[in-house]
């Protein structure tokens, strides 16, 4: 195989990752092999292997949904020999009127659970349903013990023809004024603390950019890019623009 430490090819950051994947999907195999949950950012990175080092494999990823954004590799030697991506849909329904459910909240009952985020899909809060994408393996054990969520009593439910399910994700807008586009500045904007607060959170690993871990508040965070806080929840960048004091007015939109 090729060196991936190739500076030209994988930056620091992209082979750590890609060391990571190497060592939990089965490249060499010769039958077809079926990855975890990826995120959009390790999706690029495989493909990224793939095309670098293993030419003749057949790469195709997929999350339940088109609207997915995490999603499984179904890496392909053999393409008269197909598997299935073995994604599950469940759903549960709740009353807003007495729990104002959000999407961190369900990846905390989730963490609680001891479950692997590798084995989780998307999640999906809306119109008083939650929605949650999961390795077909895992299903009983979800069905079982996922029963609560605060006073919330939830009975999830199989999806069974994930093919007619359309969603969209929902989320707030939401403007800050900061001095400038570093993390620091922008996550301190949006907790409401102060900047030695942030850096304690980016020293806890508490604060990704791009589905990265991040423990510097000096990087940038430009229109585009996601910006991941432990218990804040998931903010992306719509627009930016500077005003007359030479400030930043961002908007951003939160996952709710």
């Amino acid at each position: 195989m090729k060196n991936l430490s190739n500076p030209n090819i994988f930056s620091k950051e992209e082979q750590e990752i890609a060391k990571d994947l190497l060592n939990s999907i089965n490249l060499n195999s010769n039958k077809n092999e079926l990855s975890p949950f990826l995120t959009s950012l390790e999706q690029k990175i495989l493909a990224k292997i793939i095309s670098y080092a293993f030419a003749d494999i057949k790469l195709d990823f997929f999350g339940g949904i088109e609207e997915a954004e995490r999603k499984r590799a179904k890496i392909i030697v053999n393409e008269y020999y197909d598997i299935d991506y073995d994604i599950v849909c469940l759903t549960a329904s709740f009353k807003a009127k007495f729990n104002d459910i959000k999407h961190r909240d369900v990846m905390g009952a989730i963490h609680n659970l001891g479950i692997n985020f590798n084995r989780i899909g998307d999640i999906i809060v809306k119109d008083e349903k939650i929605y949650i994408f999961i390795d077909r393996t895992i299903v009983d054990y979800i069905l079982m013990n996922f029963t609560k969520i605060g006073r919330a009593v939830l009975n999830f439910e199989i999806i069974e023809n994930l093919e007619e399910l359309r969603l969209e994700k929902n989320y707030e807008s939401i403007t800050i004024v900061a001095s400038s586009h570093r993390i620091d500045s922008i996550v301190s904007k949006i907790t409401k603390k102060s900047r030695s607060k942030v850096k304690e959170m980016l020293e806890k690993d508490y604060i990704k950019l791009n589905h990265s871990v991040i423990n510097s508040g000096e990087k940038n965070a430009l229109v585009g890019d996601m910006i991941s806080i432990r218990k804040y929840g998931r903010y992306t960048i719509t627009e930016s623009n500077k005003n007359s004091k030479s400030k930043y007015r961002i908007n951003l939109d939160k996952l709710v």
